[in-house]
């Protein structure tokens, strides 16, 4: 095997690897659990990334070289590889999307508990809608 061959089966099992640990962090998201678990999958992903990047780097170094330039045999796997490259920067602007709005959810929580002026209206005891102005309490004990 030429160096060409490995470069690529490494690029290959790397990309496996981040979209496992993607899938496995877009279930974390969609149901919370640890926040640990979490930073954990995002070191994770990092790593992988990073050492896809240097792989990338390595593999158009390599493919500049005249004597590498029989990928025939090796365009299957790479058009493999880079359908799963696809999927994964899917499931990574999904899992983006899915903090961007468990952001706002938690910062609108945020300023309804700390009784701050908000633009989400809240219900009276009859159903009515109201706003909650600031250092307005929200209920009574």
């Amino acid at each position: 095997m030429t160096e060409l061959s490995d470069v690529l089966q490494l690029i290959h099992k790397h990309a496996n690897a981040l979209e496992a640990v993607l899938i496995e962090e877009a279930g974390h998201l969609k149901e919370p659990t640890s926040v640990e678990k979490i930073e954990t999958l995002a070191t994770q992903k990092m790593d992988l990334v990073q050492t896809l990047d240097q792989l990338a780097v390595r593999r158009k170094q390599l493919i500049q070289v005249p004597a590498n330039l029989d990928l025939q045999n090796q365009d299957t796997d790479w058009q493999s590889t880079l359908a799963i490259l696809a999927r994964c920067q899917i499931l990574n602007n999904q899992a983006g999307a899915d903090i961007a709005v468990q952001s706002r959810y938690k910062q609108r929580a945020l300023d309804i508990l700390s009784n701050a002026r908000t633009e989400t209206p809240l219900y009276s005891a009859s159903g009515a809608t109201r706003t909650v102005s600031a250092g307005q309490a929200l209920g009574k004990a």
